[in-house]
């Protein structure tokens, strides 16, 4: 796969054969750098991070070499890029390891962004037990009235949790009771091809203006449940299109002695806001509410950051252990020592007597 390439045309051919990719959410996203920096799928509960998937690398050194990289050759380079992102070279082609599956169980349930803390508490309760076939995503979201959204959600304050759910329909109907007891008002999990799934999250069809922030969480007590919601629901003032927390645990906070770099992800949700720069001051506004829902959710941060999430400078080594940054540090003295790559979360060479 050519460097350039977006999911959809990893996505769309591989279904037609099958088989089905560690996709983000979107299908205008690059693969290479959603796949260096981690990779959260509707799939990754099952089958892990994205960037443990990736089998090869090819890419230009800093020196000028063109290098094909794998668990054989240069595995040092090939560790630190899985996970290192775009600090040690060009990227000029990926190979990625698919996984056979035909349909998933998958879609939304939607409720009026009113019943936002009981949702919440039911869904929060309900990922404690999930199994590892299943990953969802819970989002408050105050939808635009735009064209191109559905017409029973156009303009709307809703809570939404969706996912996707690797097995048949009875399977994924007995996974789900506990959540369609809270009787949602919309329900579209049916069976789909993975493909589909880059429409589930229904980001929008092309690059919009946006402004996010990230935080990594611990377990939602009820304080923390009552303050995600009090800073992004009902009575809130936020003007952000959407608050969200990404399930995580099974594979994607499970160590393997073939990863890379970003070995799991240490926390128990991958929490994300995002709002819409529409206009002049709407940027400033917009980060003065992350900041606020940041500083709410402060008693809850797990202390990491997973790096494809974070859109602001933080310090890079909360990503990684200390061990494994130091390793790529390490790396990265090696192949470019003089920094000739810096991608937007940085990893500095480490010097001598370091």
């Amino acid at each position: 796969m050519q460097a350039g390439a977006l999911w959809a045309d990893v996505a769309v051919p591989a279904g037609a054969q099958g088989l089905a990719a560690l996709a983000g959410s979107s299908h205008d996203v690059g693969v290479v750098g959603y796949s260096l920096g981690g990779g959260l799928s509707w799939l990754a509960r099952k089958h892990g991070l994205a960037t443990n998937s990736i089998t090869a690398i090819e890419l230009v050194t800093a020196d000028g070499r063109l290098v094909r990289t794998d668990a054989e050759h240069e595995p040092d380079l090939f560790w630190a890029l899985r996970g290192g992102g775009g600090n040690f070279g060009v990227v000029t082609e990926l190979e990625l390891e698919l996984h056979p599956v035909t349909e998933v169980y998958a879609g939304m349930l939607v409720w009026p962004w009113e019943r936002s803390a009981e949702v919440i508490d039911v869904w929060g309760t309900w990922t404690t037990t999930a199994p590892d076939e299943i990953t969802t995503s819970m989002r408050i979201l105050q939808v635009p009235p735009l064209p191109d959204i559905p017409e029973p959600l156009r303009g709307r304050q809703i809570v939404v949790i969706d996912g996707a759910y690797l097995g048949d329909e009875a399977g994924g109907r007995e996974v789900l009771e506990a959540l369609r007891e809270l009787g949602p008002e919309i329900d579209t999990f049916e069976m789909i091809p993975p493909a589909a799934l880059l429409a589930l999250h229904m980001d929008p069809p092309e690059p919009v203006p946006a402004r996010g922030g990230h935080m990594m969480l611990r377990a939602l007590t009820p304080e923390a449940i009552d303050a995600f919601v009090a800073a992004g629901g009902p009575g809130s003032g936020s003007n952000l299109l959407m608050l969200e927390l990404r399930q995580l645990g099974g594979a994607v906070g499970r160590s393997g002695e073939s990863h890379g770099a970003l070995d799991r992800l240490d926390g128990d949700f991958a929490l994300f806001g995002v709002g819409m720069v529409m206009g002049p001051g709407a940027a400033e506004a917009i980060g003065r509410t992350l900041d606020a829902v940041m500083t709410a959710m402060a008693p809850w941060d797990a202390g990491s950051a997973y790096l494809n999430f974070a859109e602001e400078p933080i310090d890079t080594s909360v990503a990684y252990s200390g061990e494994a940054y130091e390793r790529l540090q390490a790396v990265k003295a090696r192949y470019d020592a003089v920094d000739v790559f810096r991608a937007n979360h940085p990893i500095a060479p480490a010097t001598s007597g370091s």
